[in-house]
């Protein structure tokens, strides 16, 4: 693909996915409205990722492709509401992990990330399980190509039923 073309397409990509993640996170907001707990997408975001291992914000920052400075106003957001916690490293005092309270837990718990309900879920039904596979590979297959990409795929499971080819591998391996 030349040059251009690939600008174009990129753009083109760009639009749609940002269409895509909006009827994704107006799903997420209306639930979480219904539960009591206005929350940005971005915030239910990070608390999804600390219900599997306490975090730093350097590496939530990395994580999400964001600037250290909004991670740390989005969790000093969450601790006010009582779902995340800064705790302390015993062998690095600069080191403040971030994890989830319990009320952090309890949230996550009744309030799913994605519904049968949502637009964007009912698209991907609408494209069937075939091309719904092929989209989701092939989005696998680009983030490993963007440096914070291969560093959330590598530390994410990979779908059980997602083969990748050597070239993938040696992407996700670095």
């Amino acid at each position: 693909m030349t040059e251009p073309a690939a600008l174009i397409h990129a753009a083109e990509i760009h639009s749609m996915t940002a269409l895509l993640l909006k009827f994704f996170n107006d799903g997420v907001s209306q639930r979480m409205q219904a539960a009591g707990q206005p929350l940005s997408a971005l915030q239910f975001g990070v608390l999804q990722m600390l219900q599997f291992e306490a975090l730093t914000v350097s590496t939530i920052s990395q994580r999400m492709g964001m600037d250290p400075s909004s991670i740390v106003r989005l969790i000093d957001s969450l601790e006010r509401k009582g779902l995340a916690a800064r705790g302390s490293d015993p062998a690095d005092r600069r080191r403040n992990p971030i994890q989830l309270t319990e009320a952090g837990r309890a949230l996550l718990a009744a309030v799913p990330p994605i519904a049968p309900g949502d637009p964007a879920v009912q698209a991907l039904t609408a494209l069937g399980d075939e091309r719904t596979r092929q989209l989701r590979d092939l989005l696998i297959k680009l983030l490993l190509r963007v440096p914070e990409g291969r560093a959330i795929l590598a530390a994410a499971p990979r779908p059980p039923d997602y083969i990748a080819d050597a070239e993938d591998e040696a992407l996700v391996r670095g």
